[in-house]
């Protein structure tokens, strides 16, 4: 697939503006974090921190795969890179499982609570203002557990075990054999202006086709890819200049537009590529990419909102105010 960072979960600061703080001419907004919820998220790098008192601590950097934007929105993301990441957060640890980003989400989720009523003053109704204090953190937590639920049901494709080095393109051209430098996404950010057909081989096929061309020894290679299957297909001389994803029989299922966003062929109806009318002024590129890789890289992922609630969600109760 087209990011292949490791996969893990944490627990994500949700924030929100707490207040109000005097800032150089007048009021700013004050920002902190209101609550934890799990997540998936990309792992980018970790690093480890050493102190003058002679101990360390590790920090993580992620990636959340949504994030808020506008009008209460959550949007699906991906690392974005301009001298360094620049939509990732630091966490404290990163986790396996989700059940363990959640005792730790939870835990964190505690201390929050706690400090929200913790340095209330003593007065006679003390009890209720701190029944209202956790009421009111925990009406917050229950809204973000909605947004929680969602996000896992919107990355339950996001698997953990994704991480791969992705391979660089072969290339046949008019008959000269070659491995280009780029992988195949890379390969589609400058292919504008060129005509291709793109098969999926195994790995297998792959490793065996990538000896062969160290070796110089390329024979018909027609017996080593035997079975390829075409997934996408490029004419910069049609009418339509999106990249086509197809399948082995050359249905257009979906095509790739300008933007990189992926749109069902069922709003443009493209006819189905003619396998057979394939020539050699096409350029013949093996990867060992999948149509499954190139749907999931390149799909566009619908906004989420913490209200949307699929199914039902449980309120989660941090604290039993009877026992205060």
């Amino acid at each position: 697939m087209k990011y292949n960072y490791p996969v893990k979960y944490a627990a994500m600061p949700i924030i929100e503006q707490v207040g109000w703080t005097h800032g150089l001419n007048e009021l700013e907004r004050d920002y902190d974090v209101v609550c934890y919820i799990v997540s998936k998220c990309y792992l980018v790098s970790d690093r480890t921190n050493y102190k003058e008192n002679g101990k360390n601590e590790k920090e993580y950097q992620v990636v959340f795969p949504y994030q808020p934007g506008q009008y209460n929105n959550w949007e699906r993301v991906t690392p974005s890179f301009n001298n360094g990441c620049t939509n990732s957060n630091f966490v404290e640890k990163v986790f396996d499982t989700y059940e363990e980003a959640l005792e730790f989400a939870t835990h964190k989720n505690e201390e929050l609570c706690e400090k929200a009523w913790v340095y209330l003053p003593y007065t006679k109704d003390l009890n209720d203002q701190i029944s209202k204090k956790i009421q009111e953190f925990n009406d917050r937590l229950s809204r973000y557990k909605m947004l929680e639920q969602q996000i896992l049901s919107n990355t339950s494709s996001l698997e953990q075990s994704n991480v791969k080095e992705l391979d660089k393109l072969i290339i046949n051209n008019k008959g000269k054999i070659k491995v280009l430098s780029s992988s195949l996404y890379e390969y589609l950010n400058y292919s504008t202006y060129l005509r291709f057909i793109v098969y999926s081989i195994s790995p297998e096929q792959y490793n065996r086709l990538l000896t062969l061309i160290n070796n110089q020894d390329l024979p018909d290679i027609s017996s080593i890819i035997e079975n390829a299957s075409p997934i996408l297909y490029h004419d910069h001389e049609s009418n339509n200049k999106s990249i086509m994803v197809i399948n082995k029989n050359g249905n257009v299922l979906y095509y790739i537009n300008e933007w990189g966003f992926l749109i069902s062929n069922d709003k443009q109806e493209l006819p189905s590529v003619d396998l057979r009318a394939i020539d050699d002024k096409t350029e013949n590129l093996f990867t060992t990419e999948t149509l499954e890789d190139i749907i999931w890289s390149f799909n566009q992922h619908k906004y989420i909102t913490p209200n949307d609630v699929q199914g039902l969600t449980l309120k989660k109760t941090l604290f039993d105010v009877n026992k205060k």
